[in-house]
């Protein structure tokens, strides 16, 4: 023998050897459960227990604008970036759920918006009770409430009142019923808990509360009319709300945004888990519509590129996704980060059920998993110098292919 064991005898197992020798599952949760980047440390509340897929995890005071440019805009590399100022100075602190419910819970808002099967419009009170899970801690109480009142045919538990509507989604606009209005059907919170309130542009439904980008980002070149010349009054100052629960299956398809936009998405309370691809692989993903920045991937398989490896049988039903080997990225932000999404990068999200994080609510700080279960992020567009001359480009593409759509022409091949 060469030695006691662990210096060279036959009875040493070699790290490899035991590696190569688990079952997949098994090695998934061990990447899992490894110690997370030294860079989360940077987190204003402490270390997390995130998946980040490789992804950096810069403080915003450990940069400026132009090493922000040079090292991740211009290569086009996306980055979370950590904000120890927790959006205090940027507004994204005031849109908590519970500052949203005390000053716009009446407010019927739309649900699923671009799916016309799931559309719904219901009171964001309501919403954010069932995402927070209210109706939990209030379910005794409202039956014995029920019980006492004597009223004969009513859930016990609080449903919501959802007027469903194929109009326009526009606040104010005529047609859209009142959110009381006693034919529209109930939701119960675990409907609305499958639901997702998304691309509810602040700046018209909420424009009090419409923050504003790190100073990180700026200039944002969308709000200069000389640089930009054209472009919907809208998506100069583009901030969109996202609220969902992990019950949601997150954002429905795999997507590019339109124009060569970068995009930053400010996790407000919970987590989110990002699924990247970059924009090379964009031949592999099945890109479909009139502007190719739509995946044709279905849902039930799009859940699946979130797994730590895509499963067989979505590959057997997809198999082009072979080709993008190790490009694609699983990630995980957490509250008071932002994940800067360059132009042209494919990506979806959803909330995140088994993300483990550093929260703080009114009364502690704590470790763990979000106890409101409400996740809430706010998603800004920005051009930066990089990017105008083909979002400018873009743009006009746009217009011209919506005007060919609108007098039957996209079906000419």
């Amino acid at each position: 023998a060469m030695g006691p064991a662990g210096e060279g005898s036959d009875d040493e197992i070699d790290p490899f050897d035991a590696l190569m020798g688990i079952e997949a599952e098994e090695f998934a949760q061990l990447l899992r459960d490894a110690p997370t980047d030294a860079e989360d440390a940077k987190s204003p509340a402490g270390p997390t227990r995130l998946r980040r897929g490789g992804v950096p995890v810069v403080s915003m005071d450990d940069l400026t604008p132009e090493s922000f440019r040079r090292d991740f805009l211009v290569p086009r590399r996306p980055v979370i970036l950590v904000d120890p100022r927790r959006g205090v100075d940027t507004g994204y602190a005031n849109l908590t759920p519970d500052k949203l419910r005390e000053a716009f819970g009446e407010k019927v808002v739309p649900l699923d918006v671009t799916d016309r099967d799931e559309r719904a419009e219901v009171r964001l009170g309501d919403f954010l009770d069932a995402v927070q899970e209210k109706d939990a801690e209030s379910t005794s109480t409202s039956e014995r409430n029920a019980t006492s009142s004597s009223v004969s045919g009513t859930d016990a538990v609080a449903s919501s009142p959802v007027c469903r509507d194929d109009k326009s989604t526009k606040p104010g606009v005529r047609g859209t019923r009142p959110p009381h209005a006693p034919s529209a059907p109930k939701m119960s919170p675990s409907e609305l808990r499958r639901k997702y309130l998304r691309n509810l542009q602040l700046h018209d439904w909420f424009p009090a509360l419409t923050p504003r980008l790190s100073p990180l980002l700026a200039p944002n070149l969308l709000k200069d009319e000389t640089a930009v010349p054209r472009c919907p009054n809208a998506w100069r100052d583009w901030f969109e709300l996202f609220v969902s629960h992990p019950e949601c299956p997150g954002f429905p398809f795999l997507h590019r945004d339109a124009c060569h936009v970068h995009a930053a998405a400010t996790q407000i309370v919970g987590v989110k888990r990002w699924l990247l691809f970059p924009p090379e692989t964009a031949p592999f993903l099945y890109a479909s519509g009139p502007t190719a920045t739509r995946s044709s991937i279905k849902r039930e398989f799009l859940e699946t590129l979130f797994e730590p490896a895509i499963p067989l049988r979505t590959i057997h039903e997809y198999p082009l996704l072979a080709n993008v080997g190790a490009s694609r990225i699983v990630c995980d932000v957490g509250p008071h980060e932002t994940i800067v999404v360059p132009a042209d990068w494919w990506h979806a999200a959803k909330a995140a059920a088994d993300a483990d994080a550093v929260f703080q609510d009114e009364k502690e700080t704590y470790r763990g998993r979000d106890k409101s279960q409400a996740c809430v992020s706010v998603a800004a567009s920005f051009v930066d110098a990089s990017a105008v001359d083909a979002f400018n480009d873009a743009y006009s593409e746009f217009e011209a292919t919506k005007a060919l759509l609108k007098v039957g022409a996209g079906g000419i091949r």
